[in-house]
């Protein structure tokens, strides 16, 4: 909101293609170390946290280098948008990021969130206090990476203050090919999620202009976070509930729980967000921003589904069966077909969020139709999903 008084719809256009690179390059790369601490026997020993901490060192300065290299490409490809350097700037988020201590991460296994809560928000906290500094000082697009780069500092520094265990680091090639053997489907359904969540952004990015793009992108953005948040807090308090409850057959009694309150926060979401959004999008970004009513109902919905299939995929990761989330979210990618075309012919910008709800429906339903193995291999069918199997 800051970015958008300060900077205007345009400048904010274009720190939100930023934004997108620094999300691809993570989204890339993330081969799931956290998750695999939680579901890893083995994921509370020094020994494994310290092989991760290899692995996520590894992975932040692989990131780093690739968005050094292509920033020049980048900046060509959207012409008339962020200069090279402004690219290349992203570099240092990924790179910070890997330093981070994973301790954080095992207190999660034991269901304590403390530690998360202050790496998390400490590190929030601290980059929406750089922002309004930044946007005045900077005057432009680049106090997005001036932000980012704070976020990634300060999220590996509390990091380490929380941490109990010291920090170690192990770089151990075994380790590399089991994070690899675990987390290669997650990649390849983090890509999808890449493409299902911000290729959309990049195609208005093309067809229509910055300012454009800023309206679709605040609407867009507002939409998924709750999808994001409960995503995020899914894999913290779900997930190992879950993994618990798989290994000692108990998936009936934690499943319709976990289901009913996601499907009751889907519909709140998008009955909410379709009626609200014009108004408080209006009132909290300036008119410049506000969408129109069938952008804002074809965006609840997409959220929605995106909300209602969470549950789906941490209980893939749970049972390990880590490229079912993958294999859900190819029928989202797929809408991006009509989505291309649409913008193509310039429809209006409530066309191509219609496309983006009827993929998250079609991956929402992949996601139940892949769970049923799960189920049936504990023994428990009559939870498979929303009515009970006859």
């Amino acid at each position: 909101m800051i970015l958008a008084w300060v900077l205007g719809p345009g400048e904010l256009g274009q720190a939100m293609i930023l934004a997108l690179t620094v999300r691809l390059a993570e989204m890339a790369s993330d081969v799931g170390v956290d998750r695999l601490m939680l579901q890893a026997g083995d994921g509370g020993t020094r020994r494994f946290q310290a092989e991760m901490h290899g692995v996520t060192i590894a992975r932040g300065l692989i990131a780093a280098l690739v968005l050094l290299a292509a920033a020049p490409i980048l900046a060509a490809v959207f012409t008339g948008g962020p200069a090279p350097a402004a690219f290349a700037w992203l570099a240092a988020v990924p790179a910070l990021r890997g330093l981070a201590h994973l301790d954080f991460r095992r207190s999660e296994r034991l269901l304590r969130y403390k530690p998360m809560a202050l790496v998390e928000g400490g590190a929030t906290i601290a980059m929406a206090a750089c922002v309004l500094p930044a946007a005045v000082l900077l005057a432009d697009h680049r106090a997005m990476p001036a932000v980012l780069t704070v976020h990634a500092a300060v999220y590996a520094g509390l990091s380490h203050l929380v941490a109990v265990r010291p920090y170690q680091v192990r770089f151990k090639v075994s380790a590399l090919r089991r994070v690899w053997h675990f987390g290669a489907p997650l990649v390849s359904n983090a890509m999808l999620l890449f493409f299902t969540f911000y290729a959309d952004r990049v195609i208005v990015a093309k067809a229509y202009d910055w300012t454009t793009l800023a309206v679709y992108g605040v609407a867009l953005q507002l939409a998924l976070l709750p999808a994001q948040i409960t995503g995020r807090a899914a894999a913290s308090a779900v997930l190992p509930r879950l993994r618990i409850a798989i290994r000692r057959n108990a998936l009936a009694k934690v499943w319709q729980p976990v289901l009913t309150l996601y499907i009751i926060l889907a519909a709140v979401m998008s009955s909410g967000f379709a009626f609200l959004a014009p108004a408080v999008i209006g009132l909290l970004y300036g008119a410049g921003f506000q969408p129109d009513g069938a952008l804002a109902l074809a965006l609840g919905a997409a959220a929605g589904f995106r909300i209602l299939r969470t549950p789906y995929s941490q209980l893939a990761i749970a049972a390990g069966r880590t490229g079912d989330p993958a294999r859900a979210n190819l029928i989202r990618a797929l809408a991006l077909i009509p989505a291309a075309a649409v913008a193509a012919a310039s429809f209006p910008l409530a066309a191509i969020a219609a496309a983006a709800a009827l993929g998250e429906a079609g991956a929402t339903w992949r996601a139940y139709v892949l769970s049923r193995p799960t189920f049936s291999s504990t023994g428990k069918q009559e939870v498979y999903a929303w009515a009970p199997t006859r």
